[in-house]
């Protein structure tokens, strides 16, 4: 196996571990009553994860109770209908508009940049020591109305108040 190969599997196994964060995010975060039986998840710039979200979503199919469907889009202005949104890397020129877009409406944002959650994301992805850690933006939390779990924030690296 080359170099290049071995990087590209290893950004393929980091990105399988991210889908599994992202659905565990969902899973553990509470949002203000709603009636619809449907969570959207969605993807905002490239999409990272191939084939791996999907997968887990066929699996799994539901969040707290609701059928879940992934979006994959480039338009900031669908994302208002989304209870989860990824910020992938390739998109995060747009951070600021996303932020200033979904600002203290309940949805979880998410991103893997550095410095993302101190810029307004709630949820940051990161790579230590070969291992997929997150930091979360519990200000941002609150402003979005959001509840997230007392475990799913013990197991963050840093939590920004």
């Amino acid at each position: 196996m080359s170099y290049s190969s071995l990087a590209v599997a290893e950004e393929i196994a980091e990105y399988t571990v991210k889908a599994a964060f992202l659905y565990n995010f969902a899973i553990f975060t509470t949002w203000p009553d709603s009636n619809s039986d449907a969570f959207n998840l969605c993807i905002y710039g490239a999409d990272p994860f191939g084939k791996d979200l999907d997968k887990l979503v066929k699996k799994k199919k539901r969040v707290n109770e609701r059928n879940v469907t992934i979006y994959r889009t480039n338009n900031i202005d669908q994302l208002e209908q989304c209870q989860l949104v990824f910020i992938s890397h390739s998109a995060i020129d747009s951070l600021t508009s996303i932020i200033d877009t979904l600002r203290n409406k309940p949805i979880l944002t998410v991103a893997d940049s550095p410095g993302a959650a101190r810029s307004g994301v709630i949820i940051n992805l990161a790579v230590k020591d070969n291992k997929v850690t997150f930091e979360v933006n519990l200000s941002m939390v609150r402003k979005a109305g959001l509840n997230l779990n007392a475990q799913l924030l013990r197991f963050a690296t840093k939590v920004h108040y």
